[in-house]
């Protein structure tokens, strides 16, 4: 389910919940994956700083001509994808930033694994060997996620397009 549709499901969903009146917290993790909780103890201590609170919708009400009226419910309702400029901007770089810090971290890693490689046709001791494939199984993951970002940016690409996201809050 897109991120997008998720938020409008939950959104819908405490508004129809009468006796779920209480806040919403979302964050985003290091992998741009966003979770949502009504427990603010449910939200690991390293993503505290970037929760975001979700304000519970306030009840609707009859009018005079008995006809049921929305009240304020806080949300800006002009946010594309129903987030702002600065969440926006925070999923972006999530994924970018992971993204750059894996890639500018390979050629150590692949320079270690080729002296690891040398080491190991010269003295072919063990140790020489578990360090080289334990060396060439962190560059492998490190590609892996490197693609799985790669998917996820594009994904995320696409999502902000649907919602209209401006180009400048996508950088």
């Amino acid at each position: 389910m897109h991120i997008g549709k998720f938020i409008t499901v939950a959104v819908a969903v405490a508004g129809f919940s009468s006796g779920a009146m209480a806040d919403t917290y979302q964050w985003v993790d290091d992998k741009g994956v966003v979770h949502f909780t009504d427990d603010t103890d449910r939200i690991p201590a390293r993503y505290q700083k970037r929760v975001r609170e979700i304000p519970s919708p306030k009840a609707t009400s009859p009018s005079d001509d008995g006809v049921l009226q929305n009240q304020d419910t806080g949300l800006e309702p002009n946010l594309p994808g129903g987030l702002s400029e600065e969440e926006w901007r925070s999923r972006f770089a999530a994924i970018r930033t992971e993204m750059k810090d894996l890639r500018e971290g390979l050629p150590k890693k692949q320079d270690e694994l080729n002296q690891l490689r040398r080491m190991r046709i010269i003295h072919q001791r063990v140790q020489d060997r578990t360090s080289y494939s334990e060396r060439k199984a962190e560059i492998d993951r490190d590609e892996t996620r490197i693609k799985e970002l790669e998917a996820q940016l594009s994904a995320l690409e696409i999502e902000a397009s649907r919602a209209g996201v401006p180009m400048e809050w996508r950088q």
